[in-house]
């Protein structure tokens, strides 16, 4: 087992950049390419990839790789018309895994990046040995009924004068208003992700987010087509909530459609992998996850390094 200092060294991560679709993906990679699992992991949603800066290192001898979605981090926009759908994301990190050369990825998803890995598993069976879904349980949806009004909110977005990015002096004042988002996290938790998430503009600093990612989607999958992937993923599952999380009673329901499925219930906020308080159970339970899986490359491959 690795102490502290050597811990830091070989999980330092290295900066990814790679050219997707025409415009840059970046990201971050943890551990040696000659590590005996890679993990691709994604993030949620105005998030980045250092959301997974104090969980990868802990996850024993991996490869753990984990982009910046489009529009997010420091990763390029999307071209000028361009949406952020769900299926985009899927189609992006598919052409990354070609790109990479990676033929066996085990996946590690984030709230958003939980729905668009689901997908992915669903899509790509051969290629994927397991699916670990950290407070999220699949795509967002709506009922049919509701297409039209969706989309009609999405070209008054899209119609409405353009808002001027907000200024901030310092990145203090970043992190604070990181801290008191959507979902709240720790000041720690809110300085990992805003080192990730900011640029620097005359006479300040603008979060680095295309706006667009705050405009309400187009189209939303229903609930039957999530569950028509959902009854595809026959890899084994790992569903991590937070009692304090997004999970609804709508949604846990979705367990029901999936084959090989364990479901870990902890304490925390929607952000459990980047709290301190939380942090250790997070590592336990996908640790553990990984150790349980019979003939797989992770077969006494993991352990939690303290």
């Amino acid at each position: 087992m690795l102490g502290e200092a050597e811990l830091g060294e070989v999980m330092k991560p290295k900066e990814l950049k790679i050219q997707v679709n025409g415009r840059t993906l970046a990201g971050l990679e943890f551990g040696s390419a000659q590590a005996p699992v890679t993990i691709l992991a994604c993030h949620g949603w105005l998030d980045n990839a250092a959301s997974f800066a104090l969980l990868a290192p802990r996850l024993g001898d991996v490869r753990l790789i984990a982009f910046d979605l489009p529009g997010h981090g420091r990763s390029e926009w999307r071209a000028p018309g361009d949406w952020y759908a769900i299926w985009d994301y899927v189609l992006d990190l598919h052409a990354a895994l070609d790109l990479l050369e990676l033929d066996r990825v085990h996946l590690l998803g984030h709230s958003l990046g939980a729905g668009i890995l689901s997908m992915l598993a669903a899509v790509l069976p051969e290629r994927v040995g397991s699916l670990v879904m950290l407070e999220g349980l699949g795509p967002l949806t709506q009922s049919p009924a509701e297409a039209r009004l969706q989309m009609v909110k999405a070209l008054e977005w899209r119609l409405a004068p353009p808002k001027a990015p907000s200024l901030y002096q310092d990145l203090d004042r970043m992190v604070r208003a990181r801290t008191f988002g959507r979902f709240p996290v720790s000041e720690a938790a809110a300085r990992l992700l805003v080192s990730r998430g900011v640029v620097r503009e005359e006479g300040g600093y603008c979060w680095s987010h295309d706006p667009r990612l705050l405009a309400p989607s187009v189209a939303r999958l229903t609930e039957a087509e999530v569950k028509s992937f959902f009854e595809q993923i026959a890899q084994p599952v790992l569903v991590c909530l937070a009692d304090g999380g997004i999970a609804t009673p709508e949604s846990m329901r979705r367990l029901d459609w999936l084959k090989d499925v364990r479901l870990v219930e902890i304490k925390g906020g929607h952000h459990p992998h980047l709290e301190e308080d939380t942090l250790a159970a997070v590592v336990d339970t996908i640790a553990t996850f990984y150790r349980s899986m019979e003939k797989t490359e992770f077969r006494e491959k993991a352990e939690i390094c303290d």
